[in-house]
């Protein structure tokens, strides 16, 4: 059985969550992540593929392209593994896939891929290593396959050549082994892997110019010796633009970068061992170090994923790829008597892709199948040691990985925004039109783009919202100015609120300009210095944007499945050792019309889940949120089924304190709670409690009475819970109760001032 990883936030609370020796119930409140810094949260561990038989299923793959149109997007994922045992020959890999985002995967007949890239014509080129013939020493001819469906299927294959003069290989029977694919907008298409030359094994960077049908060699990334060897290469483009390449070395002391401000023509220096990877002085080794996967996410961050031992995504917080900020485990499946032998257990070939501009799936394999001595093996039986996974058996696991900027304000364009201009759609691309610059992607064609000349992008959005920062990517491959403008009101006249002057990059950029209350914003962009393939120029693009606000906690930028950011929330160990948390951020939001949203559950009776943000202390404060109803627990069983949420008071002694104590019933009164009893606000229901239903509600409160309104309806004022008149700091939201259980609630949009 897989366990299930939930990296998630740090225990804040003096009370240890801990399994309880005897029938004691245990509580203690857990810290989501800051909310104004970067954050990388993993979760979701859970099984890919387990076949039958267990025959080999190892070396995970994943590559992910946009599918579906601008006003319906999607994300496919093409996973992948070797079904034969590692050294015994080659075959077709085998193909997984995924519509969900990575959250399951299904088999077909397709072979599966691994170094391939999105072409500037919109057509997906895969380059394979099987099928490789000999010309001479310097020569090779390389299948590569042509995919015009988003890489669902490759009905085409041409017979590419492949020279790597003025190097040679070692022998006319050495091979060069593709890993990683890019095509650079405006720019080459470029391909990394690796060879046995003449010097040695070497990293290679090959380039084409007429989409792969021919390659040459366009620089050597690391020149191995008879002392080290370089192998398996990742190369991506940073968020300034510049080549950065990670390789595995023979040694397995490190991953080795290199940098290049000009596509690999020349370098930065020479190729060096990355800091935060070394070993420390006892040896061990804090990350991966064989099959480095690259990727810039839309957001501006750069992950790497590599194994063995265990299985390690890290991320590069500037994008730039020189400095790694943070890295973790996110799967492990090692003897538990020797943690870092490298022949035990997961074969560390792992890999993922992003599947929003804040998420990636993460895969890799649980055993390693190879052939030693003639004879085949299960790296997780050939010891009988221990596996720290819990399986000795050949699967595909996956697990999720959220890569957040900072701030939690991050509005929902694509579903809070009515989108006008001149700014439009490609004909031949239909990922390509206004829906294009909000749909969270920034491939290539998944934008808006005017021929002609500039054009602009009126985002109307859903209400008015205190504007805080801006993402935009504009033009891929070249330079492009653009304006940001708001207003208020429809009938005023636009205000520019920020500029940028020959930007230029491969994924959003953000700019913090002084706050502003709008609810209108128009994207100006001049021309670009390069319009793709098929666009008249000149022209203009915006290739996405993203908008934030200070006054709203969307969950649009906070972990699924996590803690929102922000926030704590209560944890509880049943007197049976088991933890309850009930509260965390969701992809299903019941219709809400966003796409995450915040998710509360009462599975307990020992547990009740709570959760609050503090803020600083005031005098006034308004809380508005959008509240929906999943379960109500039926009559009869308890106390009548309410949802909590409250106006903290300032602490005394160091303990928290309600100000205001509010609840919606399940008959669908709104009531507050004063002198040890409820009082139902207004006369009757303030809202339909059917669970079909979204509401809306303010608290408007001062230190001595707070005014609710549900569905822009007042209906009354309530008074203090706690008879005090000291300032509020923040709000909280619950269960309805400790000693009952079975009822969900969830809440979307939050807002506060």
């Amino acid at each position: 059985m897989l366990r299930r990883t939930l990296l998630v936030a740090a225990i804040i609370a003096s009370t240890a969550v801990q399994v309880p020796s005897a029938a004691a119930v245990t509580r203690s409140e857990i810290a989501g992540a800051s909310p104004t810094a970067p954050a990388l949260v993993v979760s979701g561990e859970g099984g890919v593929y387990n076949p039958a038989g267990d025959p080999p299923t190892w070396y995970a793959m994943a590559e992910a392209y946009d599918t579906g149109t601008a006003a319906a997007p999607t994300r496919t994922v093409y996973g992948g593994y070797i079904d034969h045992y590692d050294a015994d020959g080659v075959s077709d890999n085998a193909q997984l896939v995924s519509t969900n985002g990575g959250q399951s995967f299904g088999a077909t007949t397709q072979p599966g891929y691994e170094a391939s890239a999105r072409l500037a014509d919109g057509r997906v080129v895969d380059a394979q290593f099987v099928g490789q013939t000999s010309v001479s020493l310097q020569r090779r001819t390389l299948p590569m396959r042509y995919s015009t469906d988003d890489g669902a299927t490759f009905p085409t294959t041409v017979t590419a050549t492949l020279d790597i003069a003025p190097q040679s290989f070692a022998a006319t029977s050495a091979n060069f082994f593709p890993n990683s694919v890019i095509q650079v907008p405006n720019g080459p298409l470029l391909m990394a892997g690796y060879a046995n030359l003449s010097g040695g094994q070497s990293a290679l960077l090959l380039q084409s110019t007429n989409a792969g049908q021919s390659w040459t060699l366009r620089g050597v990334i690391a020149q191995g010796s008879s002392s080290r060897g370089y192998s398996e290469t990742a190369i991506a483009l940073n968020s300034d633009g510049d080549l950065v390449t990670v390789s595995r070395s023979s040694t397995y002391d490190n991953l080795w970068r290199r940098l290049s401000t000009d596509l690999g023509a020349t370098w930065t220096g020479a190729v060096q061992g990355i800091p935060e990877f070394a070993a420390d002085a006892a040896g061990n080794r804090p990350f991966g170090r064989i099959n480095p996967r690259l990727s810039l996410l839309p957001n501006g961050i750069l992950a790497l994923v590599a194994g063995r031992p265990d299985n390690y995504v890290a991320l590069s917080y500037d994008g730039r790829g020189t400095t790694w900020n943070v890295r973790k485990v996110f799967y492990d499946n090692h003897s538990t008597a020797s943690p870092q032998d490298l022949n035990e257990g997961s074969s560390g070939n792992a890999d993922f892709a992003w599947t929003e501009s804040n998420r990636a799936v993460l895969l890799a394999d649980s055993c390693h199948a190879i052939t030693y001595q003639g004879g085949h093996y299960n790296k997780c039986k050939w010891h009988d040691a221990p596996m720290s996974g819990g399986t000795n058996e050949f699967q595909l696991v996956r697990a999720m990985a959220d890569v957040l900027t900072p701030d939690t304000g991050k509005i929902d364009l694509a579903s809070k925004a009515t989108l006008s201009g001149d700014l439009g759609a490609v004909v031949g691309h239909a990922r390509s039109g206004p829906r294009g610059a909000v749909d969270g992607s920034t491939e290539l064609w998944s934008g808006a783009v005017r021929q002609g000349g500039g054009g602009t992008l009126d985002i109307a959005l859903d209400r008015p919202y205190t504007l805080t920062r801006a993402g935009l990517s504009l033009a891929l491959g070249g330079t492009e100015s653009a304006t940001v403008q708001t207003k208020l009101a429809a009938g005023d006249a636009w205000q520019d609120w920020y500029s940028v002057t020959d930007q230029e990059g491969y994924a959003l950029r953000y700019t913090s300009p002084a706050a502003r209350k709008a609810q209108y914003v128009r994207v100006v962009t001049g021309t670009a210095s390069y319009c793709p393939p098929g666009v008249t120029a000149p022209c203009g693009l915006l290739n996405e944007i993203e908008l934030y606000a200070g006054d709203v906690d969307s969950f649009e930028n906070d972990p699924v499945n996590g803690i929102p950011r922000g926030y704590s929330v209560d944890y509880t160990v049943d007197d049976e050792g088991k933890g309850h948390q009930g509260v965390w951020v969701t992809k299903s939001t019941g219709g809400s019309g966003s796409s995450r949203a915040l998710f509360i559950t009462d599975d307990h009776d020992q547990h009740l889940p709570a959760v609050r943000r503090t803020d600083a202390s005031s005098a006034a404060r308004t809380l508005e949120f959008r509240f929906h109803p999943v379960r109500w627990r039926p009559a009869g069983e308890g106390a009548p089924s309410s949802f909590m949420f409250d106006l903290l008071a300032t602490p005394v002694s160091g303990q928290r304190r309600t100000a205001y104590h509010l609840s919606v019933w399940r008959d669908g009164t709104v009531r507050y709670y004063a002198g040890n009893a409820w009082h139902t606000l207004g006369a009757g229901p303030a809202l339909d409690p059917s669970t079909a239903l979204w509401s809306t509600i303010v608290i408007t409160a001062t230190t001595t009475q707070a005014t609710v309104t549900v569905n822009g309806v007042t209906i009354g004022t309530a008074t203090r819970a706690d008879g005090a008149t000291s300032n509020m700091t923040g709000h909280q939201f619950s269960a309805s109760s400790t000693a009952d259980a079975n009822e969900t609630f969830i809440v979307d949009d939050v807002r506060t001032g």
